[in-house]
């Protein structure tokens, strides 16, 4: 109940803001599931139940709150499955599995909430289930929560993954060696459940989006596809986590994997040790593939969706890290140090949670009063047709002032009236865009508009945007694009 607790009021904010996100808008409008379409049956399945019936309400904050409940049984199964490394507090570390930047989009679901927290919470259950002291019990427990996690959500997968190495690492650092039957045994099952999943998840899949985003690479480009990547989503954390989370998580690394060396060359618990060098050969294997989790499965794919709520497995990573970072001041007696990590990490992590959250609420204000005053417009215009966005809104003056401290909040904060961006105009019918202006994603139509708006009469202009029609279309050019550039020609 405690970390249920610390994890309701780390991201209050979030409920706060009360902002539907992405498809949230779809599904408040229509209720639909479609879940099953993306190979996540156990997600319709839970919503199901949740909702009553098929067709899916807002129910907002339960779904979430549900999921942290679940999160919260799984950090404390995964406390006694690291307790012999650590029997104090550094399994606290296991909060970053879901307190860190990139599954802050995740938990902003109304709606999808719940399938994803539950997703994490079987592949954190899955390991803890497999450390238990009946080999074949253990290992299908593991097998079957695993199988779970996959229904919930694919990219979860990743959790286990991680999750194991840093056990193993973990074992090389204390005992010298690592655990036969449990670690090979676990990679064993987790490879042999995920293929599984794999070869039965073509029965689910339908629609052009998730079956785009679910094709494997060839296998001859495999090794070399996953390795960019995985270079690729580095540049790309090491960007939007500039600053503060960029170097916090640096020091915590290098903690780590200081006392995952030291303890590696002279274990303090040492029994039945391989030789060091042996030993130092694995550490270094295992070290050199972990980056690979922070995508996991996604860095496999033909097109991965590059998304934030994607990128579960950093959390694994960072939350593996800071326990590693923790257990080892703990073993060398700095033990405020240890604990001055976990209170500083844990509340960085808040701090970007409520920022977040705040960022949200001040978007959604501006949005909703530009968005409801162009339904207004639009309603009053005699006209019918294509309704086409053309240009950006901009973040509102807070959530810009947030971005510019924490730029990974931009990439959270997207904004719902862009480019052809589809949930700026679900947000516009939802608030009563007349069904007589027709959605219309068409590039051509609008780079051809771009070279002949500054030529045309506009219907009406606001503060935020100007309305044309144009070849039997109403276009929404945003911020005055079209004046700017009539400006500069």
């Amino acid at each position: 109940m405690g970390v249920f607790i610390g994890l309701v009021l780390a991201t209050y904010p979030i409920v706060a803001a009360d902002r539907l996100y992405l498809d949230d808008i779809w599904r408040s409008m229509h209720g639909d599931l479609g879940w099953t379409s993306n190979a996540r049956p156990l997600a319709d399945a839970v919503m199901i139940a949740l909702n009553l019936g098929p067709r899916v309400v807002d129910l907002a904050p339960l779904p979430l709150w549900l999921g942290l409940a679940a999160v919260a049984t799984t950090l404390i199964a995964l406390r006694h499955a690291f307790a012999e490394f650590n029997d104090d507090h550094a399994w606290l570390a296991m909060a970053l599995l879901v307190l860190q930047p990139f599954f802050l989009q995740n938990l902003s679901y109304q709606f999808d909430a719940l399938p994803m927290a539950l997703s994490v919470s079987c592949a954190g259950l899955a390991l803890a289930a497999g450390m238990g002291p009946m080999p074949i019990k253990s290992m299908t427990l593991a097998s079957v929560s695993l199988f779970a996690s996959l229904c919930f959500y694919q990219a979860a997968v990743s959790v286990y993954f991680v999750l194991l190495a840093f056990h193993a690492l973990l074992s090389l650092a204390t005992h010298g060696n690592v655990q036969g039957r449990r670690h090979i045994g676990l990679l064993m099952v987790g490879a042999i459940t995920l293929l599984g999943y794999k070869g039965i998840s073509g029965w689910w899949l339908a629609g052009g989006y998730s079956l785009s985003h679910s094709q494997m690479a060839a296998p001859s480009t495999l090794p070399v596809h996953i390795f960019e990547n995985t270079l690729i989503f580095w540049r790309y954390a090491a960007r939007t986590l500039a600053g503060a989370p960029w170097w916090g998580l640096s020091i915590i690394v290098l903690i780590a994997l200081a006392g995952i060396l030291l303890g590696t060359l002279a274990p303090p618990r040492a029994t039945r040790s391989l030789a060091r060098p042996w030993r130092l050969l694995l550490m270094l294997v295992i070290v050199l593939l972990l980056p690979l989790g922070a995508l996991g499965i996604v860095a496999a794919l033909e097109d991965p969706l590059w998304r934030p709520r994607t990128f579960i497995g950093f959390g694994a990573l960072c939350a593996g890290a800071l326990f590693c970072a923790v257990t080892t001041c703990s073993q060398h007696g700095w033990h405020r140090l240890g604990a001055a990590l976990l209170i500083v990490t844990l509340g960085g992590a808040t701090v970007i949670t409520y920022a977040y959250g705040n960022a949200q609420s001040s978007q959604k204000a501006f949005e909703e009063s530009v968005s409801r005053q162009l339904v207004d417009d639009l309603r009053r215009l005699e006209a019918h047709g294509p309704l086409i966005v053309f240009g950006t809104l901009p973040l509102s003056n807070g959530a810009d002032n947030t971005a510019r401290a924490f730029p990974i909040i931009e990439e959270l904060l997207r904004s719902y009236l862009d480019n052809g961006f589809w949930w700026g105009y679900q947000n516009l019918y939802r608030l009563g865009l007349p069904p007589r202006y027709a959605f219309n994603g068409d590039h051509d139509i609008r780079e051809r508009f771009a070279t002949h708006c500054n030529t045309l009469q506009p219907l009406l202009e606001r503060g935020w945007y100007t309305l044309y029609h144009w070849r039997d279309a109403i276009f929404v050019s945003l911020n005055h694009a079209c004046q700017r550039q009539k400006d500069d020609s």
